[in-house]
């Protein structure tokens, strides 16, 4: 039982009355929701996790000057640790070293991506010989696509959402202890009853930060520390089973992340039996539980993310190549790719490109290649042109009504609430800072 506990990733909250849900939020519109945020439900992204890329325009070739307000620049953020965490080391290397200065846009495949990187590697249009990559990148292992719940857990976040006080740290540690403490001496307690048991485990989820849903019943799964769920409370109970990729996602930390769970299904006479193939939730009311050995999570295909290109297994690509999604999200590309990023502004100036007419819509004609002037960190960038991006907390609770409207749209033009969302439909708003 006590692995269980450890082990669950998500809670789902009870269904409370539409009428009063109604009347708490009116019938605003999501963007009309993230309007009402106030500054401190915001997360400043550090300039270290932001990719400026600069563009040839269409009305000059590399080399020529740039007219007055014509550059083409598209914003990255890079993903922050441990998902993915070699090769953003390896795209943060070739970017220090000028190395995707004058490659190209090589590819543009309707309703899929735009791909970027030297235009003599790995493209049936190429013509030349291939840049040397600089030395000292990481070489990844396939399994370096997934990330483990205790690594996710473990992370210490570098940028929070609020600043941690040393002194309410050491007090957290100091209950953590206690509340673990009194969970050992229950459970190797011959003596101890159920409550006992019940009364331990619920010291210590409130411990290390994991708590139930008012009313949810015992078996019910709960919050993991850092990860929020968006679960909310007019959405079908569930939804987020309600994958086709994946037995649940989440946003954690402003990302849409995928999780499978591998481990025994128990009955309630705690006795193993088969996975019972229902939803979680489901499978939970009837009596069921899983006692969970691994917990992966990794990162999705949804539109306007950024992965690494490669060649076949088992290359797993150096970063060199890179795309981004300009379609549908493709999501049977997750976990057989690495993803890094996604794109923050600029979208448009990739997305509106005219399509290549070659083999995956590689250009044909090199003519037809946008050049790439440079792609820079940030961070290295004069503070004056250092871009100011901040996206809006997923553990927020303009977050959670935000969400739960692209669920459930109630504004005017709408008829009938959807009643859940895939998770690319739940896009996590970023905005530009302007400098005052």
């Amino acid at each position: 039982m006590i692995r269980l506990l450890l082990a669950a990733t998500a809670a789902f909250a009870l269904a409370t009355s539409a009428t009063a849900q109604e009347k708490a939020e009116g019938t605003l519109s999501p963007n009309e929701i993230v309007a009402q945020a106030e500054a401190s439900d915001w997360v400043a992204i550090p300039a270290e996790d932001l990719l400026v890329m600069t563009l040839a325009p269409p009305d000059r070739g590399p080399g020529q000057a740039s007219s007055a307000g014509n550059e083409w620049q598209v914003v990255i953020q890079l993903m922050p640790p441990p998902i993915s965490e070699g090769w953003v080391e390896n795209i943060r290397t070739l970017a220090r070293a000028g190395w995707y200065d004058g490659v190209s846009i090589n590819r543009v495949q309707d309703n899929y991506v735009v791909q970027w990187g030297d235009p003599n590697v790995d493209n049936p249009e190429a013509e030349g010989e291939a840049k040397l990559l600089p030395e000292g990148l990481r070489v990844m292992a396939e399994s370096e696509y997934l990330t483990s719940v205790d690594d996710i857990g473990n992370v210490d976040h570098h940028y929070p959402a609020t600043p941690i006080d040393p002194e309410v740290a050491a007090e957290q540690a100091r209950k953590v202890a206690e509340a673990n403490t009194q969970l050992e001496r229950a459970f190797s307690n011959p003596d101890a009853t159920e409550a006992d048991h019940e009364t331990a485990v619920e010291s210590f989820m409130q411990a290390v930060g994991l708590t139930r849903s008012d009313g949810v019943t015992e078996g019910d799964r709960i919050d993991m520390i850092s990860i929020s769920t968006t679960q909310t409370p007019r959405s079908v109970f569930g939804w987020h089973e309600r994958d086709s990729y994946a037995e649940w996602v989440e946003i954690y930390h402003g990302w849409p992340l995928a999780n499978r769970e591998v481990g025994q299904w128990y009955d309630e006479d705690e006795k193993p039996v088969e996975d019972p193939r229902l939803l979680r939730h489901v499978a939970i009311e009837q009596g069921f539980y899983k006692d969970v050995e691994i917990s992966e999570f990794w990162p999705v295909h949804c539109y306007g993310m950024v992965g690494v290109g490669r060649g076949y297994s088992p290359d797993t690509g150096s970063g060199a190549e890179l795309y981004t999604v300009i379609g549908h999200a493709p999501r049977h590309l997750d976990r057989n790719i690495a993803l890094v990023g996604r794109v923050v502004e600029g979208i448009e100036h990739l997305s509106s490109l005219p399509r290549g007419k070659g083999a995956l819509g590689f250009y044909e004609d090199p003519s037809k290649r946008v050049p790439i002037e440079s792609i820079r960190v940030a961070s290295d960038l004069p503070a004056a042109e250092q871009p100011r991006f901040e996206y809006l907390s997923t553990d927020s609770e303009v977050f959670a009504r935000y969400a739960d409207a692209r669920a459930n749209r109630r504004d005017p033009f709408f008829i009938e609430p959807a009643g859940g969302a895939d998770i690319c439909n739940i896009p996590v708003p970023v905005r530009r800072v302007i400098a005052e």
